[in-house]
C-alpha cells in the first residue's frame, strides 16, 4: 500500500515538474514592450524617413529588442489632437506641431524668432540645447515624456508673384501655420489661411491662397511646384515651425531603468540632428528642381528685411515676457539660442 502511494506521489511530482518545465521553456527571458507610434505624415515625408524610422530602429537596437516601435497604418487622431491622444494612451508616441498646444507650450517658440538661421539641423540643435539649459525646469511637458525637439529650416515666401516690399503683402492671401507664424503674417498685412501643414496642397492647388510661408522641401513633398512662380528668399528665414516627440508618461515609467537610459541615448539632440539633416537635404533637392523649372528666386533686400523686422519686434518681446512669467530669463535664453549656430 505504501509502495503504491509512493509511486503515485512520484508520478504526480514528475508530471508537475514536466508542466512547470514546459511553461518555462516557452516564456521569454524578458517581456517585450511595444510602443505604438501614431504617424499622420505621408510615408515619404522627411520627418518619417529622416527621423521616425531611424529612431524606431535605434530603439530596438539599443534595447536589444526588448522595446519595439510599431507604426499606425492611419492616424488615430487629427494633427491638433496629438497631445490628448498620447496622454490618454490611445497611442504611445506621436509628433506634435507645437503651435497646436500654444496655450501650454510657450518656450519652444524661441525657434520661431525671425531671421535666426536658414538650416533646420542647426535651428533644431540650438532649440534642444536651449531647452535643456533653460526650459526643462519650467516643466511645460508635465504629465508627458518629451523625447526630443526639432524644427524646420527657415521659411521663405513661396508665391505666384515676387514679394519684395511690404506693399506686396497687403491683402495677399498666404498660408501660414496657426499660432505665431499666422500672427506674423497678419502683422505684415497679409490675409492668412491656417490649416495643418499636411493640408497645404489643398489650399494652394485650389487657389484658396496665392502662396505659403514655408521651407523649400514642401515644393516636392506636398507637390506645390506647379503652383509657385516666385520664391522670396528671407535671409535667416522668416520663421521656423517647431515640433515635439511625445511619449506617454505611464508607458515611459513602465520601462526598466536600462531601457529608459538606452532610449534617452538615441533621442534628444539626435532627434533634432536626424530630422534636420533630412529636411536640409530635401530643401537642396527642391531648390534644384525649382531652378530647373524656371521658378524665380528673389532675395529680400536689407531694406525689406528691416521693414519686416520692425513689424515683427513683438515676436521676441512677447516671447521674452512669457518666458519671464515661467521663471526663465528670456534675454539670456535668446542669447544662448543664437550662440549655438
Amino acid at each position: 500500500m505504501r509502495n503504491r502511494n509512493f509511486k503515485g506521489s512520484l508520478l504526480a511530482a514528475i508530471g508537475a515538474a514536466a508542466i512547470i518545465g514546459g511553461s518555462a521553456a516557452v516564456t521569454p527571458a524578458s517581456a517585450e514592450t511595444e510602443l505604438l507610434f501614431n504617424r499622420f505624415v505621408p510615408a515619404k515625408h522627411p520627418f518619417n524617413v529622416g527621423m521616425f524610422i531611424p529612431w524606431a530602429e535605434d530603439v530596438e537596437r539599443v534595447t536589444n529588442g526588448s522595446v519595439k516601435v510599431k507604426f499606425t497604418e492611419k492616424s488615430l487622431a487629427p494633427p491638433p489632437k496629438q497631445w490628448n491622444m498620447v496622454s490618454k494612451g490611445i497611442a504611445d508616441v506621436a509628433m506634435l506641431a507645437n503651435n497646436f498646444e500654444a496655450g501650454r507650450l510657450k518656450l519652444p517658440n524661441i525657434a520661431q524668432l525671425p531671421f535666426a538661421h536658414d538650416e533646420a539641423e542647426k535651428r533644431g540643435v540650438a532649440l534642444w540645447r536651449t531647452h535643456e539649459k533653460y526650459f526643462a525646469g519650467a516643466d511645460e511637458y508635465k504629465g508627458m515624456k518629451l523625447l526630443g525637439l526639432w524644427t524646420l529650416s527657415g521659411a521663405n515666401f513661396l508665391s505666384d508673384k515676387p514679394i519684395t516690399k511690404l506693399e506686396d503683402l497687403q491683402n495677399y492671401k498666404m498660408w501660414a501655420i496657426n499660432g505665431i507664424p499666422n500672427q506674423m503674417m497678419k502683422s505684415l498685412g497679409a490675409v492668412v489661411v491656417s490649416v495643418p501643414g499636411v493640408q497645404m496642397f489643398n489650399v494652394v492647388s485650389k487657389g484658396v491662397v496665392n502662396g505659403t510661408v514655408t521651407s523649400y522641401y514642401p515644393l516636392n513633398t506636398f507637390k506645390l511646384m506647379p503652383y509657385i512662380k516666385n520664391i522670396t528668399v528671407i535671409p535667416g528665414g522668416f520663421n521656423s515651425n517647431n515640433f515635439s516627440l511625445l511619449l506617454n508618461e505611464d508607458k515611459w515609467n513602465g520601462l526598466t531603468d536600462a531601457e529608459r537610459e538606452a532610449i534617452s541615448s538615441i533621442s534628444g539632440e539626435t532627434i533634432a540632428i536626424n530630422a534636420g539633416k533630412r529636411i536640409d537635404f530635401l530643401d537642396g533637392k527642391a531648390k534644384e528642381a525649382a531652378t530647373a523649372k524656371g521658378i524665380t528666386f528673389t532675395t529680400a533686400s536689407p531694406e525689406f528685411v528691416a521693414e519686416m523686422n520692425e513689424k515683427l519686434q513683438f515676436v521676441s518681446d512677447d516671447w521674452t515676457k512669457e518666458a519671464g512669467a515661467k521663471g526663465v530669463d528670456g534675454k539670456a535664453a535668446i542669447e544662448f539660442f543664437k550662440s549655438q549656430f
